[in-house]
């Protein structure tokens, strides 16, 4: 079933008030009427599923090492808050599961799949995905399947979700730089798509029209002013993401 008008999608939470990624960020956007929650997985080394969206740990430790590098022991003990504001120090850091036990009833979750081309090569990505799969398939029933979907710049890790878990919905992150790509796809690349996410300046007429004459949804990102908002609503999108959800749901309701 289509959406009854476009959704709002607070993108990694409340992030313009809160530390991206966190228990607190999404307690945050929860306080709006929002439709969901983008937010980002990635693997420590040691295989537990984190919300993180860097590539890096710079921004919590001002160290180098990424995620997939490090053990959950030595992330759980970072502060994953004091980088936004000291009001935020000791933050936590949070797990997939603990997210999805804390948020998969209470709203949608779009679950982003972190990827590198050198993740992909060594297996990581392919761990990853599985283990989200694996964790997805231990909610309880009263959580609704159309809350959760799955998204990722990389369309192999999609491809696996789907073979693995076909009822979860998948959500293709469009190149940014180069979104004609994703015009060149066949049928057969896309049929299991349930909807594509382009960047708001990638956003074209053209592109739009390709995704609507192929049946899938089209989810725009980062929509943080009026004239990006506009800019989505007059190409017909089926769910915004923005920074500042608060904003976003009062613009929207004007």
């Amino acid at each position: 079933m289509l959406p009854s008008h476009t959704w709002r999608i607070a993108h990694r939470g409340a992030r313009d008030e809160a530390p991206e990624n966190t228990r607190t960020a999404f307690e945050r956007a929860l306080q709006y009427p929002i439709d969901g929650i983008e937010l980002d997985v990635q693997m420590s080394a040691d295989g537990v599923a984190v919300i993180y969206h860097d590539a890096t740990l710079k921004r919590v430790s001002g160290g180098r090492r990424r995620v997939s590098e490090t053990t959950y022991a030595q992330l759980a003990v970072l502060d994953w808050g004091r980088w936004f504001h000291a009001d935020f120090s000791r933050e936590p850091l949070l797990t997939l599961e603990q997210t999805l036990a804390l948020f998969a009833h209470r709203t949608r979750l779009l679950i982003e799949i972190k990827s590198t081309p050198t993740e992909n090569r060594s297996g990581h990505t392919e761990r990853l995905t599985r283990e989200v799969v694996r964790l997805l398939g231990q909610m309880p029933p009263t959580v609704d399947p159309a809350h959760i979907y799955v998204l990722s710049f990389d369309p192999q890790a999609l491809w696996l979700t789907h073979q693995l878990a076909p009822h979860w919905r998948c959500v293709l992150n469009v190149p940014e730089y180069a979104p004609h790509q994703v015009m060149g796809l066949t049928q057969a690349e896309i049929e299991f798509l349930w909807a594509i996410d382009v960047r708001i300046g990638r956003l074209s007429a053209a592109l739009t029209g390709w995704a609507k004459d192929r049946g899938l949804q089209l989810f725009t990102y980062t929509c943080n002013g009026t004239r990006q908002v506009q800019k989505a609503l007059h190409l017909g999108v089926d769910a915004i993401l923005s920074d500042r959800p608060c904003w976003l749901t009062e613009y929207l309701g004007k």
